[in-house]
Order: structure tokens, then sequence, then C-alpha cells
């Protein structure tokens, strides 16, 4: 069957896929025993991987190894060339033509990468157009993706990212003010209601504590490398967990119109729990939110409409209370 005939990704160079290329890939370095091919099959498949595509290689089923002669009880690359290459298909490359006419795809990319993607996929028509596509729910300030400064300093995070990097940024704060620190990035996050990238910086602090700082991509006035290179990975999560409020957000969400599915999409950027009422067709979810972000849920809470109940907390509870009164007097003053 050609690979052109496809018509899903995952069809092709599956994740089985990928760990046979492993196991041969290591197989063509050094010989290797049957427990070591299931550590591979175990560590970049499923659990059932191991037992499902060891026995195929070893037993002779696909004749891509032989047992080593030097080396008792081992196998090494039974093929003379190299693996071939994983050639894209038509609807690969019609997908990644689409996605070039998004405004953030070029954020991720230096000119001449994008040079060279627009040459290989000239005569490829686009999956899909970015017209075709309405999204609703959302705020109209995106960042400015198309901003050569903005560009610039993407590009200049993403690096610094990798190398674990310490960056110098002048960052315009929310009264007017001009901040200019050294931060380390630690995460790059992305917004889908507001259209805006995040960035949690590491800041270390005269007397040597370390805290986690948000800012806002489109908020730096100057982003520079620094020399100072962080010796390890900084874990984000323990630093969020700090800022989150003391008293969780807790609903109560009905199955009815899919109710819990669109909870689960709408809320899925928030530490939860969600468990189901005894006797009862209803889920209780218990969101752990930051504090900055509580206005945006509670827009998100009350697009719901009566599928959707908040329980508490009572600061909470008395917000909602006041934006659904605020909205009936607006509905009742409006013109018939």
């Amino acid at each position: 069957m050609e690979a052109n005939n496809f018509s899903l990704f995952s069809e092709l160079y599956t994740n089985y896929y990928q760990v046979v290329a492993k196991i041969l890939q290591e197989c063509a370095r050094r010989p290797l025993t049957r427990r070591q091919m299931e550590d591979i099959a175990r560590e970049h498949g499923y659990g059932e991987s191991a037992l499902s595509l060891v026995p195929q290689l070893i037993l002779g089923a696909w004749p891509f190894l032989r047992q080593d002669k030097g080396s008792p009880g081992t196998y090494a690359s039974a093929l003379k060339n190299p693996l071939f290459p994983q050639p894209l298909t038509r609807l690969q490359k019609s997908w990644l033509k689409a996605l070039m006419s998004d405004p953030r795809f070029c954020l991720f990319f230096t000119g001449h990468q994008l040079k060279e993607l627009e040459e290989a996929l000239f005569d490829v028509p686009p999956l899909y157009r970015t017209e075709d596509v309405c999204l609703f729910d959302q705020y109209g300030d995106h960042d400015p993706f198309s901003s050569v400064m903005y560009r610039e300093h993407m590009l200049t995070i993403l690096d610094a990212l990798q190398e674990r990097r310490f960056l110098d940024i002048s960052y315009l704060a929310k009264k007017g003010g001009l901040i200019t620190r050294a931060w380390l990035p630690c995460r790059l996050e992305y917004g889908q209601k507001d259209g805006k990238f995040r960035l949690y910086g590491m800041a270390c602090t005269k007397n040597g504590r370390q805290r986690m700082d948000v800012l806002n991509v489109a908020k730096m006035l100057s982003v520079k490398k620094s020399p100072r290179i962080y010796p390890s990975p900084v874990e984000v999560d323990p630093f969020l967990d700090q800022l989150l409020c003391r008293e969780p957000l807790v609903l109560e969400i009905t199955t009815e119109r899919n109710a819990l599915e669109r909870a689960m999409l709408h809320f899925s950027c928030y530490q939860k729990k969600v468990e189901r009422q005894k006797g009862s067709h209803t889920y209780r979810c218990t969101i752990y939110y930051n504090k900055r972000w509580e206005t945006e849920l509670l827009v998100q809470i009350l697009s719901f409409g009566p599928v959707l109940k908040v329980l508490g907390p009572p600061s909470f509870v008395k917000q909602i209370q006041k934006r659904v009164k605020n909205q009936a007097l607006l509905m009742a003053n409006m013109p018939p």
C-alpha cells in the first residue's frame, strides 16, 4: 500500500514503528540482549510494546536481527544499510502548509528556516485556510504576532529556555513603570482565550531567595541574553502551587449537553479534581487556581449557563451573583 493512500497521520510512522527503529539503531551500535530490547520498548512505547514487538524481532518473523556469534544471547542488526528516511505524505505537507498561514507559526522559526519551508512547499495546497476557522469566546487584544520586535523576543526566549540562560529583560509593569531585571526563563505558556504568550521566569533576590514571575511577552521592551547559565532544570509547579488560592473553586456539573466534556476542555489548564456524586447524575469539580486568573475563570463559568453551579467559596459565589444581576438589569433596560 502506498504511503500517500493513508488518510490519517497515526497510520504512518506510528509509535510501534519508532520503537522498532530505536531498537535497530541501538543494535547497529552494539549487540543487545532481549531484556535490553524490552527496556527500550517499554521506555519509548506502551506497556504492551515489549510483549508484542521484541518476540517478532528475535524469533525471526521480522528478519531485521541476527544472533551475535561473539556474545551468546545477544542480537545485532542484520540491516546492511541505514534506516530509510521518513518522507512526508501529501496530506502531511498540506497540513504543514496550512499551519504556516497561522501568524504564530513564524514565532518559532528563523527567517532562513521559514524560507526553506516556503520553497519546499510552494506547490502544495493548504489543507485548510485560516478564514475557514471561526473562533469565538475570545478576547480581541491578542499579542502582536506579526511585530518584528515581538518575534525577535520570542526567538531569544526559546534559545534561552534550551540553554537555561538568564535573560536581561526590560518590562512594562501594570502601573506603567519600567522594570529591568534578570530572569531565568522556565516555561512558555499560551492562553487560547486571550491570545497571549506568557513567560514564567525565575528571579533571584538579593538575599538569595527565588520567586517565579509571570511576564507577558508583549510587554517586554528589551530582551537580551545574559552570560549567566543556571546549572540545572527548574521545576515550575512548586512555585506555582504557592500562588494558588487558599480556597479552591468548587463546581457541580451536570451531564446535560455534554457539560462535563466541555468543562474538562475549558478548564484543562487548571489543577483540578473531579468526583462523581453518588446517587445523582452530577459531578463535583474542585479547581485550584491562581488569583490573577480569577476574572477569566469567572467569565468561563458564566458561559456554561444552568448546566454548571458554583458551590463555593462564598466570595466567588457573590461575584457570580453580582454579574448575573448586572446582566439581568442590562437586559431589562434594553429597548424592545
